[in-house]
């Protein structure tokens, strides 16, 4: 089988994906749209958001049901303006304290510099077994 070939990941893609990561962390959604460029796609399983408003709008709902999240970058692919990241997602619901984790695969795509494309494949079942 014979694979693409994958640049060496540029330290500017590495810091975006850490400041992801942070924002994620810290709840704060200013700093999870910060990156992204105003016509923007975000996907995660079941929803779609199309701008930084809705964007921003559904990290603060997010943001509202759970807390204690940790995100731990495994892996980032890069090639041209395309790119990928793996990583590993814990949280803890704020209703019923019950903490669960989750397996994460992004696809991304830049535009310049900004986030014009990003889609999450969420596994959590892999971490039950």
């Amino acid at each position: 089988m014979h694979l693409p070939e994958t640049q060496p990941v540029d330290p500017e893609i590495q810091e975006l994906v850490a400041r992801q990561a942070k924002a994620w962390e810290t709840a704060d959604s200013n700093k999870v749209i910060a990156d992204f460029a105003d016509n923007c796609l975000f996907v995660v399983p079941g929803s779609k958001f199309k701008s930084k408003q809705e964007i921003q709008e559904a990290a603060d709902s997010y943001f509202g049901n759970f807390t204690d999240i940790q995100v731990t970058i495994k892996r980032i692919i890069w090639k041209g303006s395309e790119g990928a990241i793996e990583w590993a997602w814990s949280e803890k619901d704020r209703e019923t304290g019950q903490k669960s984790q989750a397996e994460d695969a992004i696809i991304f795509e830049l535009e310049g510099s900004q986030i014009k494309y990003w889609r999450e494949y969420i596994d959590k079942e892999s971490n039950e077994r």
